[in-house]
């Protein structure tokens, strides 16, 4: 790993003192490249230890398409921690996008307090004077405020632990009572006629119930705009039916939506009344898997010169806890090896770098393996290469150090899948590094 070394040497002497994001202050060059060999070793730095364990989960975690850090912090890693957001959430950070590219991710806004337990907000008297509990809106108010408020509500990821929440007035029932009646689209039903729900997105911003931004609809207008989903159902003659729509498609059977309630939770092995069975529940914009393209890609046209993943989605940028820095990466094959070059905009020199090597060469190593190809080069290229202020001792002290041998990765032959791997899948040996240099990251 001279070539690392060589590296923050070129930056401590030739690199310009600039401001940052962080306030923290850089040192920096413009554009920069290294080159490993892989089969010369597993390129981790060796003049100060690197936590594999890290690179290795992280790298999973991308691979699964995750955006939430919790799955990380259950296995010990806590990398993402000082950009996560309540519950974990990042945005469509690289897995997202790597996965998913193009699908939309769930709006979240900034989480409001979380009411008491015993919070129970009572019937003035408004109107009828019946009371909350015989009042004809009590549990539209109630399922709100459950969906809002309470963590136990099954519906309460996609509200209140998305910053879904009530305006102040209609925490108490009485003024919520007050004004819904006086909302768009409200009317008295007749025993025959479909019911009216409250709906909070087609006026306001999704994230507020509250009398600028609620009005009434029908159960089907209302699903029209929550049919992120397609169903297909086989009936009892071994028909296939394929809707979006579920209240439509009762409507037009004849039967009550409540019915197929299986549906929702996705289970194709539900069977549900009325003769029909659950086929499959396949979202309707899944976005692209841009892993698995380039590796189908890879196989059928490995001369292709649009092997590459990218994970600067220009549309979700504003939606994510971190701008992505490794954010674009391209495969080559020649000779029966895979070859993968990465651009990495922004580069965390001393700490970021090492663990973006070992990763990208891990992934080469992977997707090698899954293409019966050998890994070829990793070649990594920076954009913005900067070593913060607050790192120059650390790097001085690392520049002193001399490079031990390369160790080796062994990976399960096993394994055919790139989404197979598991941790255990992954065998180092002979590393041998210097002691690890503290240093604090830069958020």
């Amino acid at each position: 790993m001279r070539q690392y070394l060589d590296y923050l040497q070129h930056i401590m002497e030739h690199g310009t003192d600039k401001a940052d994001r962080t306030g923290t202050g850089t040192r920096s060059v413009f554009g920069y490249q290294m080159r490993f060999d892989l089969s010369e070793g597993f390129p981790l730095v060796t003049t100060k230890r690197v936590h594999l364990k890290s690179v290795i989960y992280e790298l999973l975690w991308f691979l699964r398409g995750e955006s939430n850090a919790t799955w990380l912090q259950e296995r010990g890693v806590t990398i993402w921690d000082e950009w996560a957001r309540e519950g974990g959430d990042l945005g469509p950070v690289y897995g997202w996008n790597w996965r998913k590219w193009g699908k939309p991710y769930p709006r979240r806004r900034q989480p409001v307090p979380t009411l008491s337990p015993d919070y129970n907000a009572s019937y003035l008297g408004v109107g009828s004077g019946k009371g909350k509990a015989n009042h004809p809106l009590a549990k539209t108010w109630e399922g709100m405020m459950a969906r809002c408020y309470d963590p136990n509500s099954p519906s309460y990821p996609d509200y209140g632990g998305r910053g879904v929440y009530v305006v102040d007035d209609w925490l108490a029932f009485e003024v919520f009572a007050r004004d819904a009646v006086t909302l768009p689209g409200y009317r008295k039903v007749g025993p025959n006629e479909p019911r009216l729900v409250l709906d909070k997105d087609a006026r306001g911003d999704g994230f507020t119930y509250g009398p600028a931004s609620c009005m009434w609809m029908t159960d089907a207008e209302n699903a029209r705009l929550k049919a992120d989903k397609i169903y297909v159902l086989r009936d009892k003659s071994g028909n296939l039916h394929e809707f979006s729509n579920i209240k439509q498609f009762c409507d037009e059977q004849g039967i009550q939506d409540s019915n197929l309630s299986d549906l929702w939770t996705g289970r194709k092995d539900a069977k549900v009344r009325h003769g029909f069975t659950l086929v499959e529940a396949r979202e309707k914009n899944p976005g692209i898997d841009q892993i698995s393209q380039v590796i189908e890609q890879i196989k059928k046209n490995p001369d292709s010169r649009r092997l590459i993943v990218s994970a600067w989605n220009v549309a979700q940028i504003d939606e994510m806890a971190l701008p992505p820095c490794h954010l674009l990466f391209q495969f080559y094959v020649a000779d029966g090896k895979l070859s993968c070059q990465l651009y990495q905009r922004s580069a965390d020199s001393f700490l970021g770098v090492p663990f973006n090597i070992a990763s990208y060469a891990l992934l080469t190593m992977m997707v090698a393996q899954v293409c019966n190809l050998e890994p070829g080069e990793f070649i990594w290229t920076g954009g913005d290469c900067h070593i913060y202020r607050n790192h120059f001792e650390q790097v001085k002290r690392q520049l002193k150090r001399e490079p031990r041998p390369l160790p080796k990765m062994h990976l399960n032959p096993d394994v055919k899948d790139i989404f197979d791997f598991e941790y255990e899948d992954f065998t180092l040996e002979g590393y041998d590094p210097w002691p690890g240099i503290k240093a604090e990251v830069a958020v």
